[in-house]
């Protein structure tokens, strides 16, 4: 059994048992209330008729009357006051009466003594209300009585209750029903959000449940929403993570390929062929390099893997970065014919010093490979300036739709000039992962044949002393 259902019958179960306690409670007061009513009224009848009684007959009695007069003229004053419920009794004795029944037979004269009584009897299939009280007249004591035929009274009782039977049924049988109605209907949105989590289990993480009203179930639904879409972006990240693994595993094997096949080559070549002194050390030579480059290779792709966000940040100045720089790429640069001018101002930036150290050799390294062979005066310019350091080059720049991906691990513009170069692909890459440890930014600029400036902005030692010692408004209460 679902859910709604369940409470739909618990719903039900209370609606009825409310309507129950109510119906029964309404009944009881509505019944106390009619006979309250018709006692009472039977009651002031019954005063009536024996106040006007004991005062007629004193009127008209006198003492010196004999006993047949005096009897008479009871008898005479009661049926002008009484009518045909009305009963009148010295004794045992019957003096009037039009009724079939005694009344005194449920409420003797001696029962009277302490005022008018009132009693409901049962006279067979009857039910009667018996008035009686004691009145004294002309020197005797009276039995009044006033037996009132209240079987309609108990009948309209009856009938009431049936009729609130009938209409309490209804009413629950209705009530259960639009329970029933309201909760398959306020459970519909459940159903959805059920459904949707079957869609997205299956496999469709960008479905996504329709969110509608703004009670708790819209807002379960958007929070649903919420959960899938963070789902999918968690589900899309390890994708383009498993992505990236699998380019850069083919990378590493591409890359490592070619020296380790040019190895193998020298070594057969050694161990086989009979080589003169000159020869084998050319091959031993270009074994050495290729274990270096392969040494190199090795580091630069640890260094990608292992970088964190927690890099150790340290005041430096701007000036000495640039000087270290010079004094790393400085000699290689000019081995190539590419001459390095640096421009710095005094300002001191936060960085890790080795760090960001590597990011400008890489970015001057790859900016000396940009000049083809045989340029007049090939040039780089590296300048620091505000916080932000720019190495720009007149090379031969970069195709626009390559623009978007040279910071990928193993792109290369143009493979064929990389590969005589010695790049591997993974400099930028390298750059823009110490970018990002720093919370810096990389801004490209190139045009093909023109040049490349490629400019790292980061945040002045004075910028985070003015964040300490300003720090932000209070948020207002």
């Amino acid at each position: 059994m679902k859910l709604w259902q369940k409470a739909s019958l618990v719903c039900g179960a209370v609606l009825l048992t409310v309507v129950a306690a109510c119906s029964s409670i309404l009944l009881a007061y509505a019944r106390n209330s009619i006979l309250d009513l018709a006692e009472t009224q039977t009651a002031e009848k019954q005063r009536v008729l024996s106040t006007s009684f004991a005062e007629m007959t004193n009127y008209y009695l006198l003492d010196s009357d004999p006993a047949p007069v005096r009897d008479s003229l009871v008898r005479y004053c009661f049926e002008r006051l009484g009518d045909a419920t009305s009963v009148l009794m010295r004794g045992d004795r019957v003096i009037s009466t039009h009724l079939d029944v005694s009344p005194a037979e449920y409420l003797p004269g001696q029962a009277l003594a302490d005022g008018l009584q009132v009693l409901p009897v049962r006279h067979g299939e009857d039910r009667l209300l018996i008035a009686a009280n004691q009145v004294l007249a002309g020197g005797e004591t009276y039995d009044i009585y006033t037996v009132r035929d209240v079987s309609g009274v108990y009948r309209s009782v009856r009938t009431m209750t049936a009729a609130f039977v009938l209409i309490s049924l209804a009413g629950t049988v209705l009530g259960a029903f639009l329970i029933t109605l309201l909760m398959g209907r306020g459970a519909r949105p459940m159903g959805e959000l059920a459904a949707a989590a079957r869609r997205i289990a299956g496999g469709d993480y960008g479905f996504r449940a329709d969110v509608s009203g703004r009670d708790e179930t819209g807002a379960l639904a958007a929070d649903f929403n919420t959960m899938a879409a963070a789902v999918q972006t968690r589900i899309d990240e390890l994708e383009a993570t498993a992505r990236r693994q699998e380019l850069f595993i083919g990378g590493v094997t591409h890359e490592f390929k070619t020296p380790l096949a040019s190895m193998l080559l020298h070594t057969q070549l050694l161990r086989s062929a009979n080589m003169s002194a000159e020869e084998a050390d050319r091959s031993l030579a270009r074994i050495e390099d290729q274990c270096r480059w392969l040494e190199k290779l090795t580091q630069t792709l640890l260094k990608l893997l292992t970088l964190r966000q927690d890099v150790s940040l340290q005041e430096i100045p701007a000036a000495e970065l640039v000087a270290q720089v010079q004094s790393s790429a400085g000699p290689l640069l000019q081995s190539r014919g590419v001459t390095l001018r640096t421009n710095c101002d005094g300002s001191v930036v936060l960085a890790d010093p080795v760090l960001m150290r590597s990011l400008l050799v890489n970015l001057v390294d790859n900016a000396a490979k940009s000049y083809d062979p045989g340029t007049a005066e090939p040039t780089v310019w590296l300048t620091a300036r505000d916080g932000s350091f720019e190495v720009l080059d007149q090379g031969r720049g970069i195709p626009p739709e390559a623009l978007d991906h040279i910071f990928e691990p193993f792109y290369m513009a143009d493979k064929s000039r990389s590969k005589k170069q010695g790049g591997s692909g993974l400099g930028l890459a390298l750059v823009r992962a110490i970018a990002d440890a720093h919370g810096a930014k990389l801004e490209v600029t190139s045009a093909p044949g023109q040049g490349t400036a490629i400019r790292v902005l980061l945040k002045l030692q004075d910028d985070y002393n003015k964040l300490i010692d300003s720090p932000p408004d209070p948020v207002p209460e």
